[in-house]
């Protein structure tokens, strides 16, 4: 079986599991029709009767929810769908019994070379962390839940309504272009201080794929390093004032989408970490900020500020494609993309109705690639003279975008936006696998325009 990588659309690998043959509510005992069978078939005759099906084996003969639920779901056909509503479980256990828990399930076989974890971490507002990890193997589910501290009614109460946000998380995170944790986001701020999401995928002791979720009032976070590539972006909740209406904050949501797309493109970027890195920014800027937050605004900024300004909050975000050598005959020229984005925003208040706004926009792209010499050819390239055709093509761009805004008593003293583009594009042509010229190429632009 496979599973899509939640950093591309690459597959990795997943070990076989056995269909699972009970299905009861309760961990089902022994079949002793099954153990005389195995009896009867020894010696010669062995290879012509069924496979002996080993027991189930238990931490714990139970029948509580769980417990039901991973005898459900240990048959699943793969390790990357035996979690489907336990972390929704989990939570909402909590919401009924504070106690800690651990279950487990597996039967003997052949050592596992692929395993799924999930960790969930979350520290309330006294300190107290509670969490949450499931554990996924060739022949093995394990579900654990730990508090570090009592729990009171309410803690447990905004546990428990994180149910759906978190089970929608874990199922997001097998297809990272469908991020979801849009319901983790909706903690109450109030019992709970932060919120970390930890998914891994691991062959023997090596981490192949790993992605991070983070949340607290200041920050929130998304970072995922797979095979295809890495993708990193945090957003700073610190200077709320800058936070425009929700209509503005989409057509800035929309213009940046807009503006990786177009980079990916240009660059030739990976599809499946581009669709990732998009599909983190939408959910780490785009996610609606809480009441909680909104109210520790320390500037009201007019409406003359909000137009100027993108109406979103400040971050970075970075995305960078794993280097491929497309090209057997000149394994130096490796096809690469890395890609940077970010706001800063800084508010100055004198008092009096004085003040002074700026905020830059940055983005950075390196990128290599081949390409074929027309449009209608196409790029086979391997060992051979005649395959060894192309443009290989390596662009490095800078681009900043400046507000800057200032009041004086009040009334505006000055306002003026800017922007610089610069760059190379370095082109190399081959033919028959000759290099038969060489372009280098640097352009800059820069513009600006005052308001008063």
């Amino acid at each position: 079986m496979a599973t899509i990588s939640s950093v591309s659309s690459s597959l990795i690998p997943a070990s076989p599991v056995r269909k699972v043959q009970e299905q009861s509510s309760a961990p089902a005992a022994t079949d002793p029709s099954v153990q005389a069978a195995a009896v009867a078939s020894g010696g010669s005759l062995q290879s012509m009767q069924p496979p002996v099906i080993s027991p189930l084996v238990w931490t714990s003969r139970s029948s509580d929810p769980i417990t039901s639920l991973m005898t459900i779901n240990y048959g699943s056909p793969s390790i990357f769908s035996r979690f489907d509503g336990l972390g929704a479980a989990a939570l909402q256990r909590l919401g009924n019994d504070p106690g800690n828990f651990s279950q487990s399930v597996s039967r003997s076989g052949p050592d596992a070379q692929t395993a799924y974890q999930i960790t969930l971490n979350i520290t309330l507002a006294d300190s107290v962390t509670v969490n949450v990890s499931l554990d996924s193997t060739g022949d093995r589910l394990a579900l654990q839940i730990k508090s570090s501290g009592k729990l009171s009614v309410a803690e447990r109460n905004a546990l428990s309504r994180l149910a759906d946000g978190f089970q929608n998380a874990i199922d997001s995170m097998t297809d990272s272009s469908k991020l979801d944790f849009g319901g983790l986001l909706q903690y109450d701020h109030s019992l709970l201080s932060s919120i970390d999401l930890q998914a891994t995928v691991q062959r023997g002791s090596v981490a192949v794929q790993t992605q991070r979720f983070h949340a607290d009032d200041k920050t929130r976070s998304f970072s995922s390093d797979g095979p295809d590539g890495k993708v990193n972006v945090a957003v700073n909740l610190r200077q709320l004032a800058v936070l425009g209406n929700a209509q503005q904050r989409k057509a800035s949501m929309e213009a940046y989408l807009k503006q990786f797309d177009d980079a990916g493109v240009h660059g030739h970027a990976n599809a499946g970490t581009l669709d990732t890195f998009k599909a983190a920014f939408k959910q780490m800027i785009g996610a609606a900020t809480t009441a909680t937050a909104l109210s520790a605004r320390p500037v009201d900024l007019s409406e003359t500020d909000h137009a100027m300004l993108t109406g979103l909050p400040d971050f970075s975000a970075s995305m960078t494609d794993t280097p491929v050598a497309s090209n057997p005959m000149r394994q130096s020229e490796v096809d690469t993309f890395a890609y940077q984005v970010s706001q800063d925003t800084a508010i100055n208040d004198y008092g009096h109705g004085s003040r002074s706004i700026s905020q830059k926009q940055h983005a950075h792209l390196e990128a290599s690639f081949h390409e074929p010499l027309s449009a209608d050819a196409s790029l086979a390239l391997d060992n051979s003279r005649q395959s060894q055709n192309y443009y290989f093509k390596r662009i490095s761009e800078d681009s900043v975008s400046d507000t800057e805004i200032s009041y004086n008593n009040g009334k505006l003293a000055h306002a003026s936006t800017g922007q610089s583009t610069t760059g190379t594009t370095q082109v190399m042509k081959y033919v028959m696998g000759m290099l038969t010229e060489e372009t280098r190429t640097p352009f800059a632009n820069n513009t600006k325009k005052e308001y008063k």
